[in-house]
């Protein structure tokens, strides 16, 4: 058996693969949690129900939140204490009333404005629809759509998108939130509302979706310029420009959602969106693309169904990758119904296909050393066969060069052995973190065994 430069590790992740979910998709169920609420706090009904990641944890940033009898705050948030149980969330600025504090709040000016005569049936709003962008731990930014309400005769009048740096506050409660608005507006009525539908941080990159009418389009600015708006750039069709006249649509007529970057389709899908339509239709809507420009194939996969209110259309759609299992095709998805509703969660049960690459064997819940082990002797066999490591982690050039299978049914026995072993030896979630001393030079042994008898 020819030698091979060493593969200390060799995490299945790093490995290509055609995807665990099937695309287009297949639900096969879908699992109706509840409300996110938290065990021993008021029910407050609320919506939006985006969530982002700070600092380590995980919030739900809410719009407008019925405090019972302590009045509205129109943008709220919620910690989760453990990301093992998606639907518990805590408010943590609540007062002694029962009033939970907005994270974006009025500046002198607006209330001014409100204490006006003629402005005593208004109010101003501040939702954050496109989440929380993490720029440094526990530091981010969020875009907010500012919008004045007339509680007479129900009226909106959008005004445009503010920027409000947010951070966690080290001196109060663990993980209770802080913001500073910046002056002014980001983005005006007339323009596309950047950073109010969905934005996302991909390395040293922010982008940012924001709607004009039925039309969504996307720009993107670099991670430590996002105050700056000289510095944002849009998409024209083919590359980014700083010119906004020239910006085209990426996509149409859809009301909320959220981009978000995750293999479970594969690797050549690996862009994907949750949201709803602009129709209230209720139905959850997901699309995938190569590039985070698109184009993106869409397709509606469930009819969402309220609790308290099954009369009117359910809204807000959006997916929680941080509570998602990829390998199992899994998907956590929150719905809003309204009034005296809230945000709902469930879990979406794709189809699944297994990986092409590595012959539909699922390798979680053994530990990486199990893993790495079995996948490095079986790479050594196959390039004993005649195939390079580059062949062998590039699937599609296999396919196109024609290169003999046999190394990568090997290849593929070899895993599923080392899978069976694992088996024998009785290796439970626990014991996988943990392998006995010696127990990667058995499977070593055996790995090799198999493959020489």
């Amino acid at each position: 058996m020819s030698s091979i430069h060493p593969y200390p590790s060799y995490p299945l992740q790093q490995g290509r693969d055609t995807g665990y979910a099937k695309w287009p998709p297949i639900v096969e169920r879908v699992e109706k949690l509840g409300y996110v609420a938290a065990r021993d706090q008021p029910f407050y009904s609320h919506d939006i129900g985006r969530s982002s990641e700070l600092g380590g944890r995980i919030y739900y940033l809410n719009g407008d939140t019925m405090c019972n009898d302590a009045g509205v705050s129109s943008n709220t948030y919620q910690v989760v204490p453990d990301r093992k149980k998606p639907t518990e969330a805590l408010y943590l600025s609540t007062d002694c009333h029962g009033f939970v504090a907005p994270l974006i709040d009025k500046n002198e000016e607006e209330t001014q404005y409100l204490s006006l005569p003629e402005n005593k049936t208004k109010r101003i709003a501040f939702w954050c629809f496109g989440g929380i962008v993490e720029i440094s731990p526990g530091l981010g930014w969020v875009w907010y759509q500012k919008t004045v309400i007339d509680e007479l005769d129900g009226s909106l009048d959008l005004v445009g998108v503010g920027l409000a740096r947010v951070s966690q506050d080290k001196n109060g409660l663990a993980g209770q939130l802080s913001s500073v608005r910046m002056p002014g507006l980001m983005f005006q009525v007339s323009e596309p509302l950047f950073g109010s539908f969905s934005t996302l941080v991909d390395g040293d990159t922010v982008y940012l979706w924001g709607q004009m009418g039925p039309d969504i389009f996307l720009a993107r600015v670099p991670k430590a310029n996002c105050q700056h708006r000289h510095m944002y750039e849009y998409w024209n069709g083919s590359k980014y420009v700083p010119q906004l006249a020239e910006a085209v649509p990426v996509l149409q007529d859809y009301q909320q959602g959220q981009f978000f970057r995750s293999e479970m389709f594969g690797a050549d899908l690996p862009w994907l969106f949750i949201g709803c339509t602009r129709w209230a239709d209720s139905h959850v809507v997901i699309g995938a693309a190569a590039r985070l420009e698109g184009p993106w194939d869409t397709h509606a996969i469930h009819l969402a169904t309220g609790i308290r209110d099954r009369v009117n259309y359910q809204y807000c759609m959006y997916p929680h990758p941080w509570a998602t299992n990829r390998t199992k095709g899994k998907l956590l998805v929150t719905w809003c119904d309204k009034w005296p509703g809230g945000v709902i969660a469930a879990k979406i049960h794709f189809a699944t296909v297994g990986t092409t690459h590595w012959g539909g064997i699922t390798l979680e819940g053994y530990s990486n050393r199990v893993i790495n082990t079995a996948i490095s002797k079986a790479l050594e066999i196959c390039q004993g066969n005649g195939l390079t490591s580059d062949e062998l982690i590039n699937p599609h050039r296999l396919s196109i060069r024609g290169i003999d299978q046999r190394g990568v049914e090997l290849a593929v026995d070899m895993i599923r052995n080392s899978i069976a072993i694992a088996e024998k030896e009785e290796m439970d979630a626990t014991v996988a973190e943990a392998p006995r001393p010696g127990f990667g030079e058995r499977l070593f042994t055996k790995i090799l065994r198999h493959a020489c008898g």
